[in-house]
């Protein structure tokens, strides 16, 4: 019953040290984002930018122009719309990888453009999400161009927000905007609506649950190749033209202000992420090898990794028993024997084109050796262990009787042979427990791996810390008969009380003790 009770306790300390390494996101994530960045992300060189998509960049500001006219960039862009629609080459779909604030300078302008090309193709826009961790939605909209988002792009508020974490870019499915009243208004990944939308071969509806999606970036120089920009000169907002020719026709356009967009943090272009971001989309998220994320599948793998540690630490303890006395050498054998299966199962669902975020399942594998290196340490403390036998006797002696112990019983012990020829092999502490050892947990290990025990009954003995502690232990094991006590007692007053209903030979009465005691051995 005290071991259920036990075993229960350190079940319970299990659960709340991992429940509360789960909520330290940023140090497990860490640990998963740079073994994914180490080993599972792909080169950039390896990834093509597809021809049938095609980026066009807007200058943020007119030419000649150090900073930010708000009409003049609207007409501009509004110009830009007007060119593809009274083009004969219709798009697959339009995004604009642009923020619309609620502005009135030529916003009725561009509603008009947004109008005329709708009228072509789809269109879609990206909505500001750049404070969604600080504000409310509603705050949020009181800044945004609201009737542009609800009346004039498909898909309405689209979010185009990517994180870095060690060297990987992510973003999310869906992000959640905080409602002043309560509940959240879910923004869908841009790149993820278009992607239903233009591509027959996936689902027209949002994935059921929220996820996220390692972000793969390609190779620089190919999508550089299908970037043009459209230019005005000076102050003109009409007639511009395209820096180089592009195919429109049912092709993906992504516009964007791709200096004024450019990310310090990671050296990176918006827009770019977001086309990066539509390419892996498009290709049904096969560009980079995605993280397995479905939460039952991953607690399932955590706690089976988890139980597979304390299991496998109770085998090498039950049927290894030379190692009974070494649970911190189990503790390291069944953590990285964990660990290889760990590698074995991320291999085989690597092969499947997704990988086992490594974070929390090997904190698990990790706090379950500790956890269970303390049960047994405490269990052998205990005394009930089976132990390894590998002593076949223990002397147990007060260091004020040494001589005596030594000429009577261990030098007589030692020079006893077995049948079989063999000698004895005897844990006597000055010769067994050498210069630095731990002491005490020397001898009560030693005790535990030993046939008999021996313990040598002085005035002074039970009085003595280690030796109490000895016999108490040796006691209990003999209790569960897994060693057999031999006292030798100096007189019947130098038994210890609590122990004279236990036979032992006075050396007062028995001379011959030690013949007694080599009886038992043969």
């Amino acid at each position: 019953m005290t071991t259920l009770k036990r075993l229960a306790v350190y079940l319970l300390i299990f659960v709340v040290i991992l429940s509360a390494v789960a909520t330290l996101t940023n140090f497990w994530q860490s640990l998963d984002y740079y073994v994914y960045r180490t080993f599972y992300l792909d080169r950039s060189e390896q990834i093509e930018f597809p021809k049938r998509i095609f980026l066009i960049d807007i200058p943020h500001h007119a030419e000649n122009k150090t900073s930010y006219d708000r009409a003049n960039y609207r007409k501009r862009l509004s110009n830009l719309l007007d060119t593809i629609a009274a083009s004969k080459d219709n798009p697959r779909a339009v995004l604009l990888d642009i923020y619309f604030e609620n502005e009135p300078q030529e916003l009725e302008t561009l509603k008009n453009s947004l109008k005329r090309i709708r009228e072509k193709t789809k269109v879609y826009g990206v909505y500001d999400m750049r404070e969604y961790e600080q504000i409310t939605f509603e705050k949020n909209e009181s800044s945004q161009a609201v009737d542009i988002y609800e009346n004039y792009l498909d898909g309405f508020r689209l979010h185009s927000m990517f994180e870095e974490r060690m060297g990987v870019l992510f973003y999310e499915s869906e992000l959640s905007f905080p409602r002043e009243g309560g509940g959240y208004e879910l923004i869908e990944a841009v790149a993820s609506k278009v992607a239903r939308d233009v591509n027959v071969n996936l689902k027209d509806t949002p994935p059921s649950e929220p996820r996220g999606f390692v972000l793969p970036l390609g190779n620089e120089k190919s999508i550089a190749q299908q970037t043009v920009q459209f230019l005005h000169t000076g102050d003109n907002t009409a007639g511009g033209s395209f820096s180089s020719p592009l195919t429109i026709d049912d092709n993906i356009i992504i516009i964007g202000s791709l200096a004024a967009d450019r990310i310090a943090k990671i050296n990176k272009t918006g827009t770019h992420l977001v086309a990066w971001a539509l390419l892996d989309q498009l290709n049904g998220n096969t560009l980079a090898k995605q993280p397995l994320t479905q939460p039952f599948v991953y607690v399932g793998l955590i706690l089976f990794f988890a139980l597979f540690t304390a299991l496998l630490f109770a085998l090498f303890f039950k049927y290894f028993k030379r190692l009974q006395t070494k649970p911190l050498l189990i503790a390291f054998l069944s953590f990285f024997t964990s660990i290889a299966l760990l590698l074995g199962v991320g291999a085989a669902i690597l092969a499947m084109g997704q990988v086992i975020p490594m974070g929390l399942p090997l904190m698990a594998i990790l706090l379950s050796a500790i956890l269970s290196w303390r049960f047994a340490y405490k269990f052998l403390v205990t005394g009930v262990a089976e132990g390894s036998q590998k002593y076949d006797v223990f002397i147990s002696y007060s260091r004020g009787n040494s001589d005596w112990v030594i000429k009577n019983i261990y030098e007589p012990l030692k020079a006893f042979r077995k049948p079989n020829g063999d000698k004895l092999n005897i844990f006597f502490d000055r010769d067994s427990i050498g210069i630095g050892e731990a002491f005490t947990a020397k001898y009560m290990w030693a005790i535990v791996d030993s046939r008999f025990f021996i313990p040598v009954f002085s005035e002074e003995y039970y009085g003595k810390n280690h030796c109490r502690n000895e016999m108490d232990l040796a006691y209990k094991r003999s209790v569960e008969k897994l060693i057999t006590v031999l006292p030798v007692a100096f007189s019947y007053d130098a038994v210890p009380p609590i122990y004279t209903h236990i036979n032992f030979m006075d050396i007062t009465v028995n001379l011959n003790f030690i013949k007694d005691i080599e009886k038992v051995f043969e």
